[in-house]
């Protein structure tokens, strides 16, 4: 079932504040955001992290593209390079949608690097560390889809987010409960895998957002304001898909969910909640 933003009241998906329109104009902020992103990971460690990725990067066809290509291959291709994708393709503004992939999936002692800028690349999450050296498996596949989703920022300014999920490398830490109190959403979805027509308006693929429970309560009358600004800002080529409330779509999966893309399928248990510090409200 497509969904179209126009007609949902909370079509913007994960983490905070962010709307506007992406125009081609607004790209350039976006070149330096990894050098900016390694400066403020700096005082942090995962599952601490930072979002920023421009939805306008992330959602664009070329990006869709190579992403869906990188996943059919090892992101080593040989003396620690990434498989070859040309600006035509992927702009050198939008290159931190390829490194957010990267950060999503590998550990901190992994990198590899873009042979088209030079630029290192290096993990973070650990959510697929595996796809180094191999083609990225159905989990690697998921988790670092909702990774990826939940860290879009239209205004591409980073913010601190927390990521929980089942993945060891994401496993839920009472000790940060209140440092990032804030229980925003969870993403579930399969980017690597669609196989959705490239052409047109048609998003490449859909991701599933949910609300947690106590959204609405958070930041007083903040909660729902900020998850409704989180992510497309009307892209037509965005293919979240809002579900509402995590309890009426998933069930319980320890301190996490599992959730079904669809009635027939079985439930996914790689899901990823995001977590906002605290002092977003502020």
């Amino acid at each position: 079932m497509q969904l179209h933003f126009t007609r949902l009241s909370f079509t913007l998906v994960l983490l905070t504040g962010l709307a506007g329109c992406g125009g081609v104009e607004e790209d350039s902020r976006f070149a330096t955001l990894g050098q900016a992103v390694d400066v403020a990971n700096e005082d942090r460690d995962p599952p601490k992290g930072l979002n920023g990725t421009s939805p306008a990067c992330f959602w664009a066809h070329g990006t869709q593209q190579a992403l869906r290509n990188l996943g059919g291959a090892a992101l080593d291709q040989g003396a620690g390079f990434l498989p070859d994708i040309p600006l035509s393709q992927v702009s050198e503004s939008c290159r931190h949608a390829l490194r957010s992939a990267v950060e999503c999936a590998l550990t901190r002692e992994q990198s590899v690097i873009d042979p088209v800028t030079g630029e290192r690349y290096t993990g973070w999450w650990g959510l697929a560390p595996s796809w180094s050296n191999n083609v990225l498996n159905t989990e690697g596949r998921r988790y670092v889809t909702a990774c990826m989703v939940q860290r879009l920022n239209y205004y591409g300014r980073p913010v601190p987010i927390l990521l929980e999920g089942p993945a060891p490398s994401i496993e839920r830490n009472a000790s940060f409960d209140a440092e990032y109190s804030i229980e925003e959403s969870t993403v579930f979805g399969d980017l690597f895998s669609s196989t959705t027509p490239l052409l047109g308006i048609l998003p490449a693929f859909n991701v599933f957002v949910c609300w947690e429970s106590l959204l609405p309560q958070s930041c007083s009358l903040l909660g729902l304001p900020l998850f409704e600004q989180r992510l497309c800002d009307n892209l037509p080529l965005c293919g979240v898909v809002p579900l509402g409330p995590c309890g009426l779509w998933c069930v319980r999966n320890g301190p996490y969910w599992k959730c079904r893309p669809n009635l027939l399928a079985s439930p996914w248990t790689e899901t990823v909640r995001v977590k906002l510090e605290t002092d977003m409200c502020q």
